[in-house]
């Protein structure tokens, strides 16, 4: 099967490291059809046949060719960025916009890549399932039979009614079958099936991801007293009323996991995978996320996400400092006189915006408001934000505007 294997935000390279004209030619030789949203092909641009942000595998032609994105950060541990979101729960909301998986297209079987899909499942399934238990587990009516003593609860089941008790002469029992509102009902019985089968694999992170364990083993307890036991035909049959939001998108994850793993839990034991469906990744999204994370342990409530303004919304403001910082995935600013005009205007821009300098509490227009731009460094001293400046580099050509490098977590 034909692959076309690139690197996020270049074109098609040969081994000289110049741009692959023959491969360029065939796949334009192949007439893609490019209409529709803009991850179509993982964000494959038909101008230049460069792509974007996305990291991931997507057919071109069904069971015939592919497209494969890999980081453009050698060795870089998408997954490990995405676990730790997992620390801050306002974090989670956020996440189905990070990542998408294909379930109805064929699966692709690739070598290129170790790719390592589940651990985003998980991830977004243990922070839906946490909110559910910090909101408290949902009963619901569930279909119960048994032989009561001496009375009548719902509707009589003759043909049992005859085995266990008319021929057994036994008088004084009738058998029923009876609803009952129960918080062990089939919506949550599929949620810790879930956790069982994350359990099981989960082993192979132990030291890895440390942050899995503890969250998985803590919501477990949440569902002590509820059976794992439930059928492939209940699970297809579960339905959830349109008011419990975070039930919908946790049993929809929770059916996405146990089909990852075919239903068994054998293949939990099988840690790394060759053969997925389409996915993509948006590592711009992810590096925002990540980086928001970062800011939270270190100045918590200083920091404002996603602030609406007249213009646009801005990344981030540290309210305390008076700061707007925006988030960049370019490597380009690790090179110190290195900048994107297109960055600054729009920081220039939000630093203008009378709602935002409104929530930075700045009603004069002689004021110049400091911005920050946050890029992904090569400096394993810059993990964090503890004991730094967060305005420690100065963008020199532009009046109060500054760079932050962060590390990104690695490969082992």
């Amino acid at each position: 099967m034909e692959q076309f294997n690139f690197i996020e935000q270049k074109t098609l390279y040969n081994q000289n490291n110049e741009r692959d004209e023959n491969k360029i030619s065939q796949l334009k030789k192949l007439n893609l059809d490019f209409s529709g949203n803009e991850v179509r092909f993982l964000g494959l641009d038909p101008s230049n046949f460069n792509v974007s942000y996305y990291i991931g595998i997507d057919w071109l032609k069904e069971k015939e060719c592919y497209i494969t994105v890999e980081p453009k950060i050698k060795n870089l541990d998408y997954v490990k960025m995405f676990v730790q979101c997992l620390q801050h729960q306002e974090i989670s909301k956020h996440f189905s916009k990070i990542y998408n998986i294909d379930f109805k297209k064929p699966q692709i079987k690739t070598s290129t890549i170790n790719w390592d899909l589940t651990p985003f499942l998980i991830v977004h399934f243990l922070s839906l399932v946490e909110k559910i238990v910090n909101q408290g587990l949902r009963s619901n009516y569930i279909v119960r039979e048994e032989n009561l003593n001496s009375k009548i609860k719902g509707k009589i089941i003759f043909s049992q009614q005859i085995k266990k008790n008319i021929v057994s002469k036994r008088k004084d029992h009738i058998y029923c079958r009876f609803q009952e509102y129960n918080v062990n009902c089939q919506e949550n019985r599929l949620l810790k099936k879930a956790l069982l089968y994350i359990q099981r694999y989960s082993k192979f992170y132990r030291g890895k991801y440390p942050e899995l364990i503890q969250k998985q083993n803590k919501l477990l307890s949440a569902f002590e007293n509820i059976s794992d036991e439930i059928s492939f035909s209940e699970i297809k049959h579960i339905k959830i009323n349109r008011l419990f939001k975070e039930y919908i998108e946790a049993i929809e994850l929770a059916k996405q996991i146990l089909r990852i793993f075919g239903y068994s839990y054998k293949n939990t034991e099988e840690s790394k995978q060759n053969e997925l469906p389409p996915f993509w990744i948006d590592m711009s999204k992810l590096f925002e996320l990540y980086v928001y994370c970062l800011l939270k342990k270190e100045y918590n409530n200083e920091i404002f996400y996603q602030s609406c303004g007249n213009y646009g919304e801005v990344d981030f403001f540290k309210k305390d400092e008076k700061l707007i910082i925006d988030t960049k995935y370019k490597l380009k600013y690790s090179n110190k006189s290195e900048y994107v005009i297109e960055d600054i205007r729009q920081l220039s821009g939000y630093a203008r915006d009378k709602g935002i300098l409104k929530k930075l509490k700045i009603t004069t227009d002689d004021k110049v408001v400091d911005c920050v731009i946050i890029y992904p460094c090569e400096d394993i001293s810059k993990k964090n934000f503890a004991g730094r400046n967060i305005k420690e580099e100065e963008i020199e050509q532009f009046t109060k505007f500054y760079k932050c490098g962060v590390w990104l977590p690695r490969k082992e």
